[in-house]
């Protein structure tokens, strides 16, 4: 083993009492950008407000808190409704990454409600406000037997002192009524008053399925949803979400490194992981929030809800599903709900800052085994932030209010590579062959047309005409490439035939990508 005497150990220092270790209070403050990509994920849950150490909360102290979920850009067109957006939910990329689709790819999903699926009226109903003991009494008084006798106008009355608004919370309730426990499985209970069908616009079935446990834990962390109005979120995080067992594991060190700290008498090192802990709390009440989706005003009959959307990469997609899972997931927005107002955001803004500075202050001034502990923690945190933005967004979102299925048929599943390597047109991935392959199972051209897949120009509408009579006859092998290039052969301005006539816009401060279309 070497000496230190030697004089190749003077390059370094020789004790720890030599090593500075002030850029402690730095490692508090870096891994924004890694914060930053979970910073609404983070704050869905009440786990948020967990004190704990985070990496770069500085991230989350933002004067303004966003009022929408991000948009991935595609170009998206309802098949029968006409409908034309420019980009697709958070929620709809998540089901399928659109990101992941290569070029000139095509697929057809089928999206339906599960089957205890609650409808969006029970659950995008508006925060009311109220603190938190009040909700706590309010869960207190639900959990009360149900009054019998009571008269319509006093039913009312009760109703809305339990914190209920609607008809369809007072049928919840009434479904606790001890006759309705009678049901041989525990999990489920009949409601009689539901099930007779005595109101036709009544949209809960008459079985109810009682929540698990593993429910009842989940809603509690859903941003206090089930505090509020005792009802599942819309779309929570997943019990068992990565980030929530990061929450967990950086709270329990947090505890650690204050233990330590008691144990080494290091008062500066107690006061700091107090204060930088606390900032979490502060911050993370006054960002917690939940989903609020569009939902049907009205039982009017309206077209099939299946949309078609193109990426920039020329793939297509094919989402059967109804009205209602459309304007959910596709054709509505995805509003962010807070539950602190504007006032009382900027105020713990405020409060989160004057900490952060005192407790980074104090970090710099806490002795060597302390900040040698809060260092190595400050690295952890931040790999295993940065760790998390590798996995699909789908290991933190619980959507299992919906099934999807891949029903795309055989021979479009391989539109994205050779199917013929002897035929140059129809055997090779093309826009023109992914498009025909769109109308051949939609057997319509008007969104084509609305979403600017093709230009209005005489060639590629005569093209088009015939693409759907081809489509609606059932002929599956039509070289739709090759008569393309028929039509196509006098035409004496090539770009005016360009397809797509309205390309996929790029996000805002991405580079484009490249041009590698092949018509």
């Amino acid at each position: 083993m070497s000496n230190p005497g030697d004089p190749g150990w003077k390059w370094f220092p020789n004790d720890k009492d030599s090593w500075r270790l002030d850029v402690v209070s730095l490692l508090a403050v870096i891994g924004e950008s890694a914060i930053g990509e979970h910073a609404q994920t983070i704050t869905a849950s009440m786990l948020c407000m967990l004190p704990r150490l985070l990496p770069a909360p500085q991230a989350l102290l933002k004067p303004s808190r966003p009022t929408r979920l991000p948009e991935t850009h595609a170009k998206m067109a309802g098949v029968e409704s006409g409908t034309v957006l420019d980009s697709v939910g958070f929620f709809a990329n998540i089901i399928l990454p659109l990101e992941e689709l290569v070029p000139y790819d095509f697929v057809e999903l089928d999206i339906r409600h599960a089957a205890d699926a609650q409808p969006l009226e029970e659950l995008n109903q508006p925060h009311q406000g109220r603190g938190f003991i009040a909700r706590a009494m309010s869960l207190v008084r639900k959990a009360e037997p149900f009054s019998e006798g009571m008269s319509p106008s006093e039913e009312k009355q009760d109703a809305e002192h339990r914190g209920m608004t609607s008809s369809t919370d007072r049928d919840i309730e009434e479904a606790r009524h001890p006759s309705a426990r009678h049901s041989t499985d525990p999990k489920v209970h009949f409601d009689p008053s539901v099930a007779s069908g005595n109101d036709p616009h009544d949209v809960h079935p008459g079985i109810i399925r009682r929540r698990t446990n593993t429910e009842v834990v989940q809603d509690l962390l859903s941003a206090r949803t089930i505090a509020i109005k005792g009802r599942r979120p819309i779309v929570p995080p997943k019990l068992f979400s990565p980030l929530h067992i990061l929450s967990a594991f950086s709270c329990l060190l947090s505890i650690g490194i204050l233990i330590a700290a008691v144990f080494w008498q290091d008062g500066t090192a107690i006061l700091s992981i107090v204060l930088v802990s606390f900032v979490s709390t502060v911050i993370g009440y006054a960002s917690s929030w939940r989903p609020i989706l569009m939902q049907r005003r009205h039982t009017n009959k309206v077209p099939s809800g299946d949309v078609m959307i193109r990426t920039r990469e020329g793939a297509f997609v094919l989402v059967r599903c109804s009205e209602d899972v459309a304007r959910e997931l596709y054709s509505g927005t995805e509003e962010c709900e807070y539950y602190v107002g504007e006032k009382i955001y900027r105020l713990c803004m405020a409060l989160g800052t004057i900490l952060l500075m005192f407790g980074v202050v104090l970090l710099g001034n806490c002795t060597w085994n302390s900040q040698i502990f809060i260092g190595g923690s400050y690295i952890v945190l931040n790999g295993l932030y940065w760790g998390l933005g590798m996995l699909p967004l789908k290991y933190f979102w619980d959507l299992s209010r919906y099934n999807c299925k891949d029903i795309t048929q055989k021979d479009s599943k391989n539109a994205h590579g050779v199917t013929n390597s002897n035929d140059e047109r129809e055997g090779h991935p093309s826009f023109t062959r992914t498009l025909w392959y769109a109308i051949r199972e939609t057997k319509s051209i008007g969104w084509v047309e609305r979403s600017g897949a093709a230009p209005g120009t005489p060639q590629w509408k005569q093209w088009l005409s015939e693409a759907l009579k081809n489509a609606q006859d059932g002929v599956r092998d039509w070289p739709a490439v090759k008569r393309k290039n028929e039509i196509m052969s006098g035409v004496t301005d090539p770009a005016e035939q360009k397809a797509p006539l309205d390309e996929v816009q790029p996000p805002p401060h991405s580079k484009p990508g490249p041009n590698g279309s092949t018509f």
